[in-house]
C-alpha cells in the first residue's frame, strides 16, 4: 500500500514555491518572507507533518559539543552536582540528535577555564559550547574568538555580561531573591533584623539575587533591617563570620542564603550558636546534605532554582542553534519553586 505521510515535496506543491522554500520556513532559516514562512507552517500543520529528525541528524553527521562546568570538592559542589544531572540527563537525550558531549571540567575561577577554552580554540572538532561564568567578563575575549571560528556559545545559571554569547538559561535572579525575601518576611517579626549571604559579589546573577531581596523588603518591611555579608574575600571562613553575627546581633530573626555552596556553612553557624530554630532560615536549592537540616527545622524553606533543567535545557538550546531553528529568547529562566520539610524529596 502506498504512503499517505506527506513529503517537503507535497507542501512546496501546494504552497507554490520551491523545495528549499519550504526547507528554510521549517527550520526557521532566512531568506523567506514572513508571510511566506507563515504560509507554509500552516500547511504543514494541516498536513500533520513531521520532521523526521533522526535522519536528518545522521546525513549531517556529529555535533561536538564542550561541557566547560564546574567539577568542585564535594563539600562545596552542590549545586553542580545538580547541574551535571542535568548534563546526564541530556546527553541521553541528545543520542537521537547526533550530538556528543565532550566534558572538559573546570575549577572554581575563571582563570582555571582559560587553559580549557585555549584548547578549545585549537580544535577543529567542537561545534558549540555550553559554560559557567564565574564574573561579568572574563570569558568575554574567548567568546569572542569562538563567535569568529563559527563556535557558539550557550551560558548556564551565571551569565556573560555584554558578551556574545548566543544566550543563557538561568534563574531570574532578581525575582529569586523577591521570592526568597516575601517568604522570610512572611514568617519572621515585623520589626527587627534579617542577615542576608550576598555570595559572590563579581557575578550578575547573585548581585541582581541581592537587589531583589533589598527591594522587597524595602517597599514592603521597611521596619526590618538588613545586614549583608558576601564572601569575596577575607581570611575568615564564612561558618565563622555568621557566627561572630550571629552572637554579635541577638535581634537577627531571619537569614537567607543565596547561593547553595554557602547554605551548609549557615546551618552550621545556627547550630553553632543554638540559633537553630530561634532563626528563621531560607537556603538555595535542594541537596543531599541539606535533608538533615530540613528535617530537624534548623531550615524553614530552600528556594528551588531548577539547576538540572538549566543545563539540560542549555544544551537544548545550542542544538536548536547549530541545526537552524530560530532561537527565541535569549534568555530562558527557569521556574522556581518553594521547598520544605515535606515536599523535598518531590524536587531531590
Amino acid at each position: 500500500m502506498k504512503s499517505t505521510k506527506p513529503t517537503i515535496k507535497d507542501i512546496a506543491k501546494l504552497a507554490g514555491v520551491s523545495i528549499p522554500t519550504v526547507h528554510k520556513s521549517i527550520y526557521g532559516k532566512p531568506g523567506v518572507s514572513e508571510q511566506t514562512r507563515a504560509r507554509i507552517l500552516e500547511i504543514t500543520n494541516e498536513l500533520n507533518y513531521s520532521v523526521n529528525v533522526a535522519a536528518s541528524c545522521l546525513k549531517r553527521g556529529m555535533w561536538n559539543v564542550a561541557i566547560v562546568l564546574p567539577l568542585l570538592p564535594h563539600n562545596i559542589n552542590q549545586f553542580f552536582r545538580k547541574i551535571w544531572d542535568g548534563i546526564d540527563e541530556a546527553e541521553k537525550m541528545m543520542l537521537d540528535y547526533n550530538v556528543t558531549l565532550i566534558r572538559m571540567p573546570c575549577g572554581h575561577t575563571s582563570a582555571e577555564q582559560f587553559d580549557i577554552f585555549e584548547n578549545i580554540l585549537q580544535r577543529d572538532d567542537i561545534h558549540g559550547v555550553i559554560t559557567y561564568c564565574w564574573d561579568d567578563t572574563s570569558l568575554n575575549p574567548y567568546f569572542e574568538q569562538l563567535k569568529e571560528k563559527g563556535i557558539p556559545v550557550v551560558t548556564v545559571d551565571s551569565d556573560a555580561v555584554d558578551s556574545c554569547r548566543i544566550g543563557c538559561v538561568t534563574a531570574c535572579g532578581e525575582r529569586t531573591g523577591r521570592l526568597a525575601a516575601e517568604l522570610l518576611c512572611k514568617m519572621v517579626p515585623p520589626t527587627g533584623r534579617i542577615l542576608l549571604l550576598g555570595g559572590n559579589r563579581l557575578m550578575s546573577l547573585l548581585r541582581a539575587n541581592s537587589f531583589g531581596f533589598f527591594s522587597y523588603v524595602d517597599g514592603n518591611y521597611p521596619s526590618l533591617a538588613i545586614f549583608e555579608i558576601n564572601n569575596t574575600g577575607g581570611s575568615s571562613s564564612l561558618e565563622d563570620v555568621v557566627v561572630q553575627e550571629l552572637e554579635n546581633h541577638p535581634d537577627i530573626t531571619g537569614i537567607y542564603c543565596n547561593s547553595a555552596s554557602n547554605v551548609i556553612s549557615m546551618c552550621k553557624a545556627l547550630k553553632r550558636t543554638g540559633r537553630d530554630h530561634s532563626v528563621v532560615a531560607i537556603g538555595s536549592d535542594i541537596f543531599e546534605e541539606l535533608v538533615p537540616y530540613l528535617e530537624d527545622g534548623t531550615v524553614d524553606a530552600t528556594i528551588w532554582q531548577a539547576p538540572e533543567l538549566q543545563s539540560k535545557n542549555a544544551v537544548w538550546m545550542l542544538y536548536e542553534y547549530l541545526s537552524g531553528q530560530a532561537v527565541a529568547e535569549e534568555i530562558r529562566y527557569v521556574k522556581l519553586g518553594i521547598i520544605m520539610n515535606n515536599n523535598y524529596c518531590d524536587y531531590l
